[in-house]
């Protein structure tokens, strides 16, 4: 990751908290369900490159869209590619990119810890 870039936009992140009428820990139970979840949309994501590209739609439209509510947009976008590619039957390199996902989730775990942190 390109060290001047942030995972996650800190203004969705704040447009997230509008959302939930400012209540902080409810978007800190939001972030860490994200984190949860993710971790076995990735699994499933994973598992689904190796051989089964429909059983690839579901989580990585579940990533897709958890990922941008939350302001990693980049990560949203690479879920989004990979569900239209799946949803098409043909997704070159989808093993790489999932690990490729995966990689950027972790930025956006860094990054979501971080700014949860920096509010202390």
């Amino acid at each position: 990751m390109n060290q001047d870039r942030r995972a996650v936009d800190p203004v969705a992140l704040d447009a997230m908290l509008d959302l939930v009428g400012g209540d902080i820990e409810f978007l800190d139970e939001l972030v860490d369900t994200f984190l949860d979840d993710a971790i076995a949309q990735l699994g499933a994501m994973r598992l689904a490159a190796q051989s089964d590209l429909d059983g690839l739609v579901r989580p990585a439209h579940s990533m897709k869209t958890n990922s941008a509510n939350l302001g990693a947009t980049v990560l949203a976008q690479m879920c989004r590619d990979l569900e239209a590619d799946a949803r098409s039957g043909s997704v070159n390199g989808a093993a790489e990119r999932v690990a490729a996902a995966e990689a950027e989730f972790e930025a956006v775990r860094t990054d979501l810890l971080a700014l949860r942190a920096a509010r202390v």
